[in-house]
Order: C-alpha cells, then structure tokens, then sequence
C-alpha cells in the first residue's frame, strides 16, 4: 500500500509542520506573502479562480504559482476542483450548488510532485457538503446529479455522499497525491471516515457556526485518528475586505466589506486551540496593500502576522481538553438552516430529507450549549448575524461530537457522552458505551434510544430498569435526591414519557405522580443516566420545544474540568495542552466587555476582555 504524504512527513509518523498562511496566485502576490512573514503555507487557487490583480495565462499557471512557492520555501495546497460528481456545473443562487470537476491532469500532478517534492501537502476539493446541501434545496438542482440524490433514506444519503468521496479521494492518490477535502457544513465525520488524508473546513461566511464546526472537527479527529485544518473565509455578502483598491480592482474586494479582522483573530485562535494542523486564509485581498510601490499588511494581513508569530514561538500540536461529547448517528446527516444568505430556509438531512423530533432534540442540546447557533431569517437579512450566528458563546464549555460508529477508545478522555438525537442501537455502540461507562465515564441517555425499528430494547444491566410499551404525561418534574445543576422543580409544556420498572437503578426525578424521569445506574466505575421524555421535548404545540430541564441536563452531567469559565456569558473558550503548558483561547462575541474568572487546576484569576477581543492564555501544566 502507497503511503501518501503530507508536507514530506507520513502521516503515520510524527506529526507533520503546522501549516500556517493565505491564499495567492501569481508569483509576485506569493512571493510577498514569504516577504511579510505570512506564515509558511499557500493555498493555490483552483484555474480561472479570479484573484484580483494576477491573469490566469501561459506565463501564470499553477505551476508558475508552484515554483514561486519552492523559491520562497513554501508548503503549498492546490484546489483541483470545487462540488460533486464530474461533470461542470455553475453555480449562484438560481442554479444551486456548482462543480468545477478535476482541473489538472494527472501528468500535471506528477510534475507538481517532482518540482515541489515535499513541500506539496496535496489536492484539495473544495465545498463538498455544501454543494450536496445546496444542490439539493429544489428538485430542478438534483435533477443535474440524479445518481447522487437516488437516496430515500438517511443511510443511503450517507452511502451516497461517501461513495462520492471515496471517487475523489481514489483519483488523488492514484495522481501520487494526499486528499484533502473541504466538509463546511456539519458533515465532516464523512471525510475522516472516507480516509482524507486532512479534513480542511471553511470557517466565517455564511456557514455553520464555529464553535459548532470546531465540535464536529475535534470529534471526529479523535474518533478517526486523522488530522484537520481550517481556512477562514472574509465573505460576508458579496464582499470581502481591502484598503487598497488600486491594487486589487475587482468589484468584491471593498473598503470595510467582508468579516473584520476582530473575527479573523477569533476564528484562528479557536481553531488553533481546538487542534487544527493547518490554518490558512481565502483570498489575498484582505492581506496586502501596495503603498509607494511596497507590500503591507491589510487589516487582515496585520491580524495573521501576528498570529503567525505566536504560533512560530509554539509549534507543537495541542490536545484539546473537552469534557463532554454528543454522540450523533453515523447517518445522521442534519444540516442547520439560513446558510448562504438564507439560501437554505430550512434545516435539513442529507441535503434533501426532511428533520424530525429525532433532530429538534439534537438542535435543542445545540442551543444549550451554544446559544443561538442556529440563525434566524430576520438576523440574516438584518446582517447582524455575526454574533451569535457566525461565532456563539460556550457557557457550558467546549464540547465535541462524535458519530454512532466510534470505537470505545474514541470515548476515553470524556468525562460525560450524551446520546443526542436519533441514534440506531447497535451491538457496537452498546459495547463501546458499556466499556466507557465501566472505566469511569458517565452516559445519558433517552429511553427512545434503546430501539430496534419501533421495538424497545430491554437492557437491564446497563440501565438497571425495564423499559414498558406504556406512555404517560406530566408538566412538572421533581428530583427525587440533590442533584448539582438541576433545579428541584421545573414546570415544563405537557411532554410525554416512556413508562419504566425500576429494578436496580436509583431514581433521580419523576413526575409528581412519582413515575419515573431519570435514572442512575452504577456501572464499574462510572454512571449511565437514563431520561424518559420523548427526545426530552414538549409533546405538543410547538413540538421542537426542548425542555429546559433536558437542556440543563448537559450542564449537570458533565463536571468540571481542569479548566473552567464564570460567568460564561458572550465567551466563547477552549483549553488544550501543549507539552508542559496549558493553552486557552478566550473570545468575546459581544461589542461591550465582559469580566469573567478563569480557574486552572483549582487557582483562580480575573479576566476582563474588551469588546470583540481574543486572548490566548498561557498557564503550566499542573
């Protein structure tokens, strides 16, 4: 078997360079990039890719733009195409997603290998999820890929995206080259599952959130053993920032347009901290300026410089330390809604199948943990949805999401695993569930999980109850013992709840009618809770309701960790080791300043963070 490479270092070897830099074509624009110190890495764009002041011609082709990184000692990426399937689609809102197929030649590869060796991370495929979502919002646009979207179902929408992949992938190895695929929305555990070499997400524009695309990637690294990067994209509608229109003259490129230079900083700290391997910026606008004929750093440049900086000074890869995951079906395939301008008015599955109360139970986990993640229409039109929107505060800490498929050892390191929306139980989840729970872990789960098709599952070794075929209601809930977190009633919508026999599980709240709601049972050394409301929601009127004590239910599962944030409001955080060294990245989303205290290993500090700043904190390792 053909090992690929990466950066010239196998990926089964030591770590490769952390990858750092922006987005150039033509050797002047790349050569000023190595000039002010923007890091040691080039994106280079796919062909015909308009990048302001550089022609795409016989004297300013790819492989122009890659002899310009081997003089300037660059590690570089080139995009070979953009979308799914191989026939050329374009793009824009009245034709959906769009296509650029394969753009070089496999002789073409061959000789980027042999002039850059290794310096050439790979080829990168750009905007794949996104495309599935995008080309799927109207029959017309599926129309274009009818092999693509034959699926009716939520594991042959998986099988398909995955098969598509999979092709990709197969072509740039057989080229000799690493596949680094662009997953943007919230289908990133496709790509390490397919074996990419790195999944690359997009951060800003109008994609996901952050923090929620941050989740996806740090699990999904665990779960695979695979490395990720990110770039950080300026648009924001229909325009990117520039203080220097002489230089770069396309209309895109506008004096105070695009995402600031505040949110750059946010998104490459973040990233970073969350254990990214490969940070890099879209377009070269918002870098560079030319006054008296000389290169400067743009705002955003200024921001990635010294970014760049920091990260010289502390190259080594960080552990990110998260204490609570959500484990998600393998075929889930939810995508929020109000992307792209509002592009996609609805929340999705795979692209084309509609969301259930399976998926309002995963949305309402997502709003307690990042309050107003999912965008509204009136925010995005307003085009104040930056924050929360593009960025959203973390008040019960990071958190990552792993998929049903996950091996017992994906699950070490957690101090709590949730089970959010629905997930298929299987032989393999029990197990890598039952063996996390014995070494210490602590699990909540629904009585609704524990399903074969429409059969319960009866499982009373590891829930310590018998599940019944019977549904009670209830609008309040009492606890049964204290339990840190959790209120001692809570007044919640009419919701419905699966009747349960207890047997050796210790009961934790019920109903006022004392009919049970949650439970505990003891495992080894850990805990397995079990919720009884359906999908933990309202059971009528607004049927997405989640209820609140299902939501703080997350906070009291998981305990604190090594380190902590209070109050979190409007701060978004994330902690990882470096060698000796605690790193923590701590970003205000609001305009106004926040006061917070930061506790490390026990000892306690103050914060106070201007409005819209980002801090990287650096503390010893206890």
């Amino acid at each position: 078997m053909t090992t690929i490479l990466l950066a010239g270092l196998a990926l089964l070897a030591e770590p490769a360079p952390l990858l750092v830099g922006g987005h150039a074509h033509g050797a002047d624009n790349i050569a000023a990039l190595a000039e002010l110190g923007l890091g040691n890495f080039v994106w280079i764009p796919k062909v015909g890719y308009s990048m302001g002041n550089t022609p795409w011609d016989a004297g300013h082709d790819v492989l122009a733009d890659v002899d310009a990184c081997v003089r300037a000692g660059l590690h570089f990426m080139v995009s070979q195409r953009r979308g799914l399937g191989e026939a050329v689609r374009p793009g824009g809102f009245e034709f959906g997603g769009d296509c650029s197929g394969d753009l070089h030649a496999p002789a073409t590869i061959a000789e980027i290998r042999r002039r850059a060796g290794g310096l050439f991370a790979g080829l990168h495929a750009e905007e794949l999820d996104a495309d599935l979502v995008q080309s799927a919002i109207r029959p017309s646009f599926r129309s274009r890929l009818p092999e693509l979207y034959a699926y009716t179902d939520r594991a042959g929408g998986r099988a398909a995206f995955e098969a598509e992949l999979t092709r990709q992938r197969d072509a740039a190895h057989a080229a000799g080259a690493a596949y680094l695929p662009n997953l943007c929305v919230t289908h990133h555990a496709c790509g390490f599952r397919t074996g990419a070499d790195m999944v690359v997400a997009e951060l800003l524009e109008h994609l996901p959130t952050t923090e929620l695309q941050l989740a996806y990637l740090r699990g999904g690294a665990r779960q695979f053993g695979r490395p990720w990067g990110a770039w950080v994209s300026p648009w924001y509608w229909g325009q990117v920032p520039c203080d220097d229109k002489a230089t770069w003259p396309v209309p895109q490129a506008q004096p105070g347009g695009g995402h600031t230079a505040a949110e750059l900083r946010r998104a490459l700290c973040l990233a970073w901290v969350s254990g990214a391997r490969l940070l890099t910026v879209q377009e070269t606008e918002p870098l560079l300026s030319r006054v008296d004929g000389r290169w400067r750093l743009g705002p955003w440049g200024t921001v990635l410089k010294a970014f760049c900086d920091t990260v010289r000074e502390h190259p080594g890869p960080l552990q990110p330390l998260v204490p609570l995951a959500l484990v998600v079906d393998a075929d889930n395939g939810w995508a929020p809604a109000h992307l792209w301008e509002d592009w996609n008015e609805t929340e999705s599955v795979w692209g084309k199948l509609s969301t259930d109360r399976s998926d309002a139970m995963l949305t309402g986990f997502l709003q307690a943990l990042l309050p107003g993640f999912g965008r509204t229409r009136e925010a995005v039109t307003a085009r104040r949805d930056g924050y929360p929107g593009a960025f959203c505060a973390t008040p019960l800490g990071p958190f990552d999401i792993v998929a049903s498929d996950c091996a017992g050892h994906a699950l070490r390191g957690y101090q709590a695993v949730a089970l959010a929306g629905e997930v298929r139980w299987t032989p393999s989840l029990r197990t890598a569930l039952a063996d996390y729970v014995q070494g210490g872990g602590r699990v909540l789960l629904n009585a609704l999980h524990l399903r074969d098709g429409e059969r319960l599952v009866q499982d009373e070794a590891l829930l310590g109850v018998r599940l019944k075929a019977s549904i009670r209601a209830a609008e309040r809930i009492r606890l049964a013992v204290p339990v840190p977190g959790l209120q001692s009633e809570y007044r919640e919508p009419w919701f419905a709840f699966v009747e349960v026999e207890r047997t050796t599980a210790e009961v934790l709240a019920a109903d006022p009618d004392g009919r049970t709601i949650l439970t505990r049972q003891r495992l080894g050394a850990g805990e397995v809770w079990l919720s009884t409301p359906e999908y933990l929601l309202a059971g009528y009127g607004d049927l997405r309701a989640p209820l609140r004590f299902g939501q703080e239910l997350l906070g009291a599962l998981a305990p604190a960790g090594m380190v902590t944030m209070s109050p979190a409001a409007d701060l978004s955080w994330i902690a990882a080791r470096q060698g000796a060294e605690l790193v923590v990245a701590v970003a205000n989303g609001a305009a106004e300043p926040r006061r917070a205290t930061l506790t490390v290993a026990g000892q306690s500090e103050p914060l106070e963070l201007p409005g819209g700043a980002t801090v990287l904190l650096r503390r010893p390792a206890r």
